[in-house]
């Protein structure tokens, strides 16, 4: 018996194996059933890796890195970029850890101005332009929007608590000019935008949740902050 190489993963598989197929008059052999029916699907791939990866990036401007996301909480839950789960709304999380995303662009060595993303010459002195590989900005788009959130919201909030706790424990702190029931309106028009801007992503995600019958954390933040908020505009407007 001699020893082959499994096209697909690179296991050595002896030739007695039972995971054998045949392409253009050659035998390859595998070590599971799994690797040759990907290799039945697309030989070439697996065969001439280069001249798939040159056809499917001809202008070698492709990112560099994985793009698989999946959901921490349901790992079956598999996308080909980010987005949210549909069963639970967590943010979907890459499945591996990417390479450093670059891409390449033109530029010309006697005036940088001149930017492109495929070569030619310098419309300026005709040179030929030179290239250069940059590092793609990560997308933190979602993050950016929590932390705008969440710096508003505690802007909003902490005067919030600040009168709570000064109206229950030292209401003589309070001005004269501010009633209880005063007190009780500006906080209203404090916490109300950090429930319903601050919290909205919750609200979204617990919705969903409900919709889908697949209730989770969210679901217990909406629902707990929408009861709580909805019996204090209760009680302020009806004492």
């Amino acid at each position: 018996m001699t020893n082959a190489t499994d096209p697909v993963c690179g296991m050595q598989v002896g030739t007695d194996s039972d995971h054998r197929y045949t392409h253009a008059g050659t035998d390859y052999y595998f070590c599971c059933g799994g690797c040759l029916e990907k290799f039945r699907t697309d030989p070439a791939k697996y065969l001439h890796p280069a001249t798939v990866a040159a056809e499917a990036c001809p202008t070698a401007r492709c990112d560099i890195g994985s793009t698989a996301y999946t959901c921490p909480m349901h790992p079956e839950i598999q996308q080909a970029g980010p987005g949210a789960c549909p069963k639970c709304g967590m943010a979907l999380e890459l499945m591996t850890m990417p390479l450093a995303a670059t891409r390449t662009e033109y530029t010309c060595p006697m005036h940088p101005e001149i930017v492109q993303d495929h070569p030619g010459t310098c419309p300026k002195c005709g040179m030929a332009l030179e290239p250069r590989t940059i590092a793609l900005e990560e997308d933190t788009r979602e993050l950016d929007d929590m932390t705008r959130r969440f710096r508003v919201s505690s802007l909003l909030a902490l005067p919030v608590f600040l009168l709570a706790m000064t109206a229950d424990l030292a209401p003589a702190w309070l001005s004269d000019a501010l009633s209880l029931r005063a007190v009780q309106w500006i906080e209203f028009a404090l916490a109300t935008p950090v429930v319903l801007w601050g919290g909205w992503p919750f609200f979204v995600r617990g919705w969903q949740s409900v919709v889908s019958w697949n209730l989770n954390m969210f679901t217990l933040i909406g629902l707990g902050v929408t009861v709580a908020w909805t019996y204090s505009v209760v009680a302020l407007l009806f004492p």
